[in-house]
């Protein structure tokens, strides 16, 4: 916590203008330290046991075993999970009164604690989850605080008289960290006895009940089993008891096996619906959770995962070739649309427009020297990537009104070195290109370069989509996906960044843009779920544009671990929006710099959010890996940026 440093360093201010000898500074400087740390320490231990109590409270697991060492208590439950409780000790902290009230409330000193108005559920309701709170002490040492959203924001605990409630003791005496009375086994029950509560909690312990689903082998990805649409997945499950009840979504089928008695395993079966079409509104999204449970008398284990149905299409040219259809972007591809595709099953090269397989694993190369109005590009099998090597620059012209499409599916797409160019640009003048659409792709730029540069004040791209992909770079002063010449001011009507990963290979981008054009305009801009590490932007902004009245940019994370050498803005636009959504966007950063939504920290329209800057890094319990481009956050951050199939 911050303020711990800022007290370290007035008391070292202090005792250096303290006459005394170096023995009595180095002792009083190693007592303030065990003082900050035993502090610091005991804040922890309440946000641990607040975890541990909601999750006791919440049921749907009993305690298998208890075991207790020096005041910890570790619970081992029916789904194989721990959770540990520490009575605690004698200290410097003055522990609010905490409980749950019979409404399943959290009350912090006798008062009901509320977000916004609403009372904060300790135990979730039908369709909404319960909330943990997390509590600091105000820089000054002397009040608690209590936040909704993991620590992005703070605010004062207030007893019933609506004054804030003290964090430190007062008389003789000290105080205490502990956050129960007692703990112990009384029979066939784990029992807690809260300090603020009259009546203990008592949680069953049950051995000859268990419930654990085993991680899948295949197809889990970031806690999330997917499944392809009409296909079946299995994976092994430990479990013991009276009866089981295994259940899944509408649409979903799911099924256990014959229990093996002697080690108490079964495999359990789960199908995804048929297609799309077939989830109900309520699963519309296609993920939801597969629950198994098991009982003995009136004690039930239960164990869920989470899965997701996803489209696996072992190929796609077959499926063109029986007259199917393949979306992307919205736009129909099917033997009537795009006719007399080529399938690239070795290194030919793509030296002319057209619609081209490449089969799985296959890396080919575009050497055209011609211009382009529609080339279609897509990795064969949906579960491994394609490769293409632009050795020459992609050049599109679009002659009359037809529909010009630049479409790429499923493919790492690299500008070489011998390109030493932008991958694409467009060369017709007055009549904006229709469709550039890049899809579950790997997009890496020459070294130095743009994914696209136009400079002609008459050239434009009316539809413009990444999705689901990712964009790598190389540290360098500058990066942009459309970087448009200093005069350019043509329109562009939709701009889409949606569930991409922007990250730097090593170092940092200085200078990154997902559109440069301070002169051009856009209709609308979508950036939503992405994520964004290490790709600074000083002033210039991740967008730069003279005018953008509708914007959607929600559910991002913005990360860097580099010092910094400018304050870094996401938006820049030269006239006023109008509106739309600017909301759930996060930051978390080592620099000392300014992050703003906004160039001139004004927000761009009446209900836009500012960004929120976060204390905790949002990948701790999840996945960083710069090396193979994976960024997972954490379970508490599960909302924000990218989640890449």
């Amino acid at each position: 916590m911050n303020y711990f440093k800022s007290i370290l360093l007035t008391a070292f201010a202090l005792f250096a203008l303290a006459s005394c000898d170096t023995d009595d500074l180095r002792d009083d400087v190693d007592n303030l330290k065990d003082r900050v740390s035993s502090l610091e320490a005991q804040v922890n231990l309440l946000n641990d046991n607040m975890t541990a109590i909601k999750r006791l409270l919440e049921g749907g697991q009993s305690i298998t075993n208890v075991n207790e060492v020096s005041g910890t208590y570790t619970l081992t439950l029916s789904d194989g999970s721990t959770i540990k409780l520490t009575q605690g000790s004698e200290g410097t902290v003055k522990i609010p009164e905490i409980t749950v009230n019979t409404d399943g409330q959290w009350e912090v000193e006798g008062v009901v604690l509320t977000q916004n108005g609403t009372p904060v559920q300790a135990v979730g309701t039908p369709g909404t989850d319960g909330i943990t709170p997390k509590f600091q002490i105000t820089k000054d040492g002397s009040f608690w605080q209590v936040s909704y959203d993991n620590g992005t924001t703070w605010e004062d605990v207030k007893n019933e008289k609506g004054e804030k409630v003290s964090a430190v003791s007062s008389g003789e005496g000290g105080s205490t960290d502990t956050f129960f009375e007692s703990a112990k086994v009384e029979g066939d029950f784990f029992v807690i006895k809260l300090t603020s509560e009259s009546e203990p909690i008592s949680i069953p312990i049950v051995k000859d009940v268990i419930c654990k689903i085993v991680e899948p082998t295949e197809g889990f990805k970031n806690g999330v089993w997917e499944i392809g649409y009409g296909k079946t997945a299995t994976t092994e499950i430990e479990i013991k008891g009276e009866n089981i009840i295994a259940n899944g979504p509408a649409g979903w089928t799911v099924s256990v096996s014959d229990i093996d008695e002697s080690t108490n395993k079964a495999t359990l079966s789960v199908t995804a619906p048929a297609n799309a079409a077939t989830l109900t509104r309520a699963t519309a999204d296609n993920s939801c959770e597969v629950t198994v449970q098991a009982n003995t008398n009136a004690s039930w284990a239960v164990a869920k995962i989470q899965v997701k149905a996803i489209e696996i299409i072992d190929s796609y040219y077959e499926l063109y070739k029986a007259g199917g259809t393949i979306t992307i972007g919205g736009i129909e591809i099917n033997k009537e649309t795009f006719k007399d595709a080529v399938y690239i099953s070795d290194n030919s090269p793509i030296e002319k427009e057209g619609i081209y397989f490449i089969k799985e694993g296959i890396t080919t190369s575009y050497n055209g020297t011609g211009t382009i109005t529609n080339l279609i590009i897509i990795g064969d099998n949906s579960q491994v990537k394609s490769s293409l090597n632009v050795n020459k620059q992609i050049k599109l012209i679009q002659p009359t009104a037809s529909q010009g499409h630049f479409i790429c599916k499923n493919i790492n797409i690299v500008g070489t070195t011998e390109l030493n160019n932008q991958i694409f640009t467009y060369n017709t003048d007055n009549n904006p290109f229709k469709y550039v659409i890049f899809d579950q792709c790997q997009i890496v730029p020459a070294p130095g370069k743009h994914l696209l540069y136009l400079s002609t004040n008459t050239r434009s791209i009316e539809n413009f989509y990444i999705e689901n992909s990712i964009f790598k770079s190389e540290e360098t002063n500058e990066k942009n996906v459309i970087s448009l010449g200093g005069s350019t001011s043509q329109e562009y009507q939709n701009v889409v960044f949606k569930n991409n990963i922007f990250y730097c290979i090593s170092g940092k981008v200085s200078k990154f843009s997902l559109f440069k054009g301070q002169n051009a305009g856009i209709t609308k801009c979508t950036i939503e779920n992405n994520t964004f590490i290490n790709m600074e932007t000083a002033t210039t902004a991740m967008v730069y544009t003279s005018k953008l009245p509708t914007i959607s940019i929600k559910n991002n994370i913005f990360w860097t671990n580099t010092t910094g050498a400018n304050d870094c803005y996401i938006l820049r636009i030269g006239n006023p929006s109008t509106g739309d959504i600017c909301v759930n966007n996060i930051v978390y950063k080592s620099m000392s710099y300014t992050w703003q939504m906004c160039y001139g920290g004004k927000l761009p329209f009446a209900g836009a959010e500012e960004l929120k800057s976060v204390t905790s890094n949002p990948f701790d319990g999840g996945t960083f890996d710069l090396d193979k481009g994976i960024f997972i956050p954490s379970a508490e951050y599960a909302q924000y940026g990218a989640s890449i199939n």
